[in-house]
């Protein structure tokens, strides 16, 4: 059968504080022995020539203030029971240091210059330290200043040779656009003087087939006033030669009616003769020029001549003189 215990109010709490009061205890103890065991150290000082520079703080901004916890309300604790605890053991004796003998004070002394000699040589060894960097930073700066004047001096040389490439290129570029429009202005002028060329050959052409028909057609027009001369000469001639004709036609006419034929002509004989007239029809002379090979008909041509007298010619002066003048007339029997 198992028995159930019933807890005493404050029990866990008074448990507690009871541990803790044991720990401050123990703590106590040890810091008391351990503080009363404790030998001073020798004491070191360092000097120094001049203060050091003081490090520059940053200033860190203000943290902001926290903000406050909330009281967390608590139900009242139960008292815890009282106990009555052992009294604490008694406080250890405490131990005086011992005083420092002369040897300590040589030694303090003697690791005091030690240490100002060490001092020293590792401000010699900074001063050179920093004598070498600032040699080098100059020597650096140096380096900086002529890497930057050589960039400088090959920026400004690129910079002059592309200058003088564009100044080059531009040159070119004059040169060939004046060499073009060179080119183009010739080759215009040689177009324009071919144009001003065949604009005069078409014109000398034009001129020439103007002239030409115009020659054309003054030699029509000669042509055809030659044409219409000849054909009025021609018919002037024809009709000329028609009345000369008709006027001649009429004078053997009148000369045959006088002709007393013989009676022994045989065949048609032809006579031949050059009669000469006067103006009005007169016979001045005529002249035998061929026989007809029969004496008798040719003396009674000739008698038959002179009986017509006077012939009948034209009254025109001119036409008579050309025409009639002088006539060779020609007489057969039977014509």
């Amino acid at each position: 059968m198992r028995l159930r215990t019933v807890d005493e109010p404050g029990r866990v709490a008074s448990g507690a504080l009871a541990v803790l009061v044991h720990l401050m205890f123990f703590g106590l103890l040890v810091f008391g022995v351990s503080w009363q065991k404790k030998v001073a150290s020798p004491i070191v000082v360092d000097l120094w020539q001049d203060l050091p520079e003081p490090s520059k703080k940053v200033a860190l901004p203000p943290e902001p203030p926290k903000p406050l916890p909330k009281p967390v309300l608590q139900p009242p604790k139960p008292v815890p029971e009282v106990r009555k605890e052992p009294p604490p053991p008694p406080p250890a004796p405490k131990v005086e240091a011992p005083k420092p003998s002369a040897a300590d004070i040589e030694l303090k002394e003697k690791l005091r210059k030690q240490k100002e000699e060490e001092a020293a040589q590792r401000e010699e060894q900074k001063k050179a330290e920093a004598e070498h960097k600032e040699e080098q930073k100059k020597a650096e700066l140096e380096k900086r200043k002529l890497d930057e004047e050589q960039r400088k001096a090959a920026e400004e040389q690129k910079r002059e040779e592309a200058e003088q490439k564009r100044a080059e290129q531009e040159k070119l570029r004059n040169e060939d656009d004046a060499r073009r429009a060179e080119e183009h202005k010739r080759t215009e002028e040689l177009k324009r003087v071919e144009e001003a060329k065949r604009e005069e050959e078409r014109k000398q052409h034009e001129i020439a087939m103007e002239r030409d028909r115009q020659q054309k057609e003054a030699a029509r027009k000669v042509r055809e006033a030659d044409e219409a001369k000849h054909k009025a000469e021609a018919a002037a001639r024809a009709a000329q030669q028609k009345v000369i004709d008709d006027w001649r036609a009429r004078i053997q006419l009148k000369i045959k009616g006088r002709v007393v034929m013989p009676p022994n002509v045989e065949g048609n004989p032809e006579a031949r003769f050059e009669v000469v007239l006067l103006p009005g029809g007169g016979v001045f002379s005529a002249n035998l020029k061929k026989s007809s090979g029969n004496p008798v008909y040719d003396a009674a041509v000739e008698r038959a001549i002179m009986a017509a007298q006077p012939l009948p010619v034209p009254t025109d002066t001119d036409l008579f003189q050309e025409y009639f003048r002088e006539l060779n007339l020609v007489f057969r029997p039977k014509d």
